[in-house]
């Protein structure tokens, strides 16, 4: 008969067995317990609404959100909650198949919060892959269906800075007008310098183009055009630039410094068909007087 465990030692009886205080499936049937209290003492949308105010989540209570979302794909708030607690490990598909649907067909804060979710992941997965031309019109796509709505201030300026930045002028000012109806140029140059201080030269020489739109003075038109132009020279988007001068010349086809400047811009571009024809409309100006 042996002794009692606290009289034996490993030398005289081998390893002391561990004593198991519980077996895998006691530690799940634990863990359940525990949710389906927690689904007791606090009614399922109470609980998700409380969820919604915290700002991380533990693993036990992120184990019952996916629960929640497997028994019920259509709970938008769920949905939300799950998609917001693991939106940094998702992958963009999963995202998507998650939020896409929310983004146009929950109410105003589940599409506003799923619309911020898809564009931060949108960012993200194109800073790493920049020419991937699949998330870059599921991204078009997102902003195009939020443009006749209301955004809070921080998502139509995001919306317009990569409408702009994808060369989408219209569609950025769409998202420019929720945030600064009135459109002023020292509001728009402004963003531009911003951009331009970021490295982001296409979404700043949009800016300086619209700001030039919105000129009151011929001088301050030129002025704005000119740094439009000379933004996207500076980045080599030379095909952009001669495309937004003829987009944006408007009424300073007969002004003379512009004509000059264009041309000049264009022999930069490698355009040279394009820089003859500024000096053409230069010398065959219908006024010459202001040469």
């Amino acid at each position: 008969m042996l002794p009692d465990r606290s009289k034996r030692y490993a030398g005289a009886d081998g390893n002391i067995p561990r004593l198991v205080l519980a077996a895998n499936w006691q530690l799940t049937l634990i863990a359940l317990l525990v949710l389906a209290l927690l689904a007791i003492i606090f009614p399922r949308k109470a609980l998700v609404e409380k969820l919604y105010q915290q700002e991380t989540l533990d693993e036990l209570t992120l184990l019952y959100i996916q629960n929640l979302y497997r028994a019920d794909t259509t709970n938008a708030d769920v949905a939300l909650l799950l998609a917001r607690s693991q939106q940094s490990v998702m992958d963009i598909d999963t995202l998507e198949s998650i939020l896409l649907n929310l983004a146009t067909e929950g109410d105003t804060r589940q599409r506003i919060e799923a619309r911020t979710m898809l564009l931060d992941a949108y960012i993200r997965a194109l800073e790493r892959s920049p020419s991937n031309k699949k998330l870059t019109a599921h991204l078009i796509d997102l902003m195009q269906k939020a443009q006749q709505e209301e955004l809070p201030e921080r998502l139509a300026r995001e919306f317009a800075s990569r409408a702009f930045e994808l060369n989408l002028p219209k569609l950025g000012l769409v998202f420019f007008k929720m945030v600064n109806a009135s459109q002023p140029a020292l509001v728009l140059e402004k963003y531009g310098s911003l951009a331009l201080g970021e490295g982001h030269h296409a979404v700043a020489a949009s800016y300086f183009l619209l700001a030039r739109d919105s000129a009151t003075t011929l001088d301050e038109s030129r002025r704005l055009f000119q740094m439009g132009i000379e933004t996207y020279m500076s980045a080599s988007l030379f095909s952009q630039a001669m495309l937004s001068a003829k987009q944006y010349l408007g009424n300073l086809a007969d002004d003379p410094p512009t004509l000059r400047f264009l041309s000049h811009a264009a022999l930069a571009a490698g355009d040279t068909p394009m820089a003859a024809e500024y000096a053409r409309k230069l010398v065959f100006r219908p006024d010459s007087s202001g040469t």
